[in-house]
């Protein structure tokens, strides 16, 4: 894989430690650390395109939609609290910018 999945790890992980300095709910945080894990990792997002390019014309297309739905299932465990704070919205924006940025870097490679 190119080098910049390095910098994907980066905003994994950086994504994965905000989660846990955040005042989540428990579930709520459980589900978010999921969806990190599965759509800001960059081995996962390829392997993807690569298996649904055998059925699908466009995968990259596919794949945000599922990653948009996930993140808005994510968000149905957030508890009233959760979903009050800013930081948490704005976050959950950046998930799907850094998610967007990844799918690009792939579609490019």
């Amino acid at each position: 894989m190119p080098e910049w999945t390095a910098y994907c790890e980066e905003n994994r992980n950086y994504a994965l430690k905000r989660i846990r300095n955040m005042a989540l709910s428990i579930k709520y945080r459980k589900e978010l650390s999921l969806w990190i894990n599965n759509y800001l990792d960059p081995f996962y997002i390829r392997r993807a395109v690569i298996e649904k390019k055998k059925d699908f014309s466009n995968p990259f297309e596919l794949i945000r939609t599922e990653a948009e739905k996930d993140l808005e299932f994510t968000v149905l465990s957030a508890t009233k609290r959760d979903r009050s704070n800013i930081d948490v919205i704005m976050f959950e924006s950046n998930l799907l910018l850094m998610f967007n940025m990844l799918l690009s870097r792939i579609r490019a490679s």
